[in-house]
Order: structure tokens, then sequence, then C-alpha cells
């Protein structure tokens, strides 16, 4: 019978070793390598998605309206599950990511 803080190892590292299918399948398998591969890759993610953003952020709002701040959502645009783009995937898909106004 195992405990459970043996249940929560098992637990924790079938969570690492998943998390190491997604990083990094072919490389390392250390718990360290993992989670550093991990956190390099979300900063790399968080980066694009400033990168790709930007265009949208410093649009300017039409005259007469307020300025909701710097936010994605204030621009109409969200994180949406992968699942859920599967058209776009499927289609060209440049005209949808070009800023407003753009063409």
């Amino acid at each position: 019978m195992v405990g459970p803080k043996g249940r929560e190892k098992d637990r924790f590292g079938k969570r690492v070793a998943a998390l190491q299918q997604l990083v990094s399948p072919f490389g390392k398998t250390d718990t360290a390598s993992v989670l550093h591969e991990a956190t390099s890759y979300i900063r790399f993610l968080h980066e694009q998605l400033q990168v790709l953003s930007k265009p949208y952020l410093l649009s300017k709002a039409p005259a007469g309206e307020a300025q909701e701040g710097h936010s994605l959502r204030s621009r109409g645009l969200c994180l949406v599950p992968v699942a859920r783009t599967l058209a776009i995937a499927r289609s060209n898909g440049a005209d949808i990511w070009a800023p407003p106004g753009a063409a």
C-alpha cells in the first residue's frame, strides 16, 4: 500500500514526464532540466505573444472613443484553444493575422 506521500510523488513524476514530452521529448529527462526547459519555453512564448500582439496594441482607437488601456481583450482579441484554430490552420490564414487597416 502506498501512502499519501508516495502517491503525491508518483503524481508529480507523471506530470514531469508529461512536461518532458512537451518541451524536450528527446533530450534530458532529469527534473531540473525539464523544469528549466519548460520555463525557457514559456518565456519564449511570452515574448512571441508580445511581438505578435504589438501591432494590435499600437493601433489607434477611433476618434472620440476613450482608450481602455493596452489589453488584448479591449482590442477584441483573446487566446483560444488550439482545437478551435484547426479551420484557420487549414486555410491560408495570412489575412487573418494582419493588423487592422494594413490591407
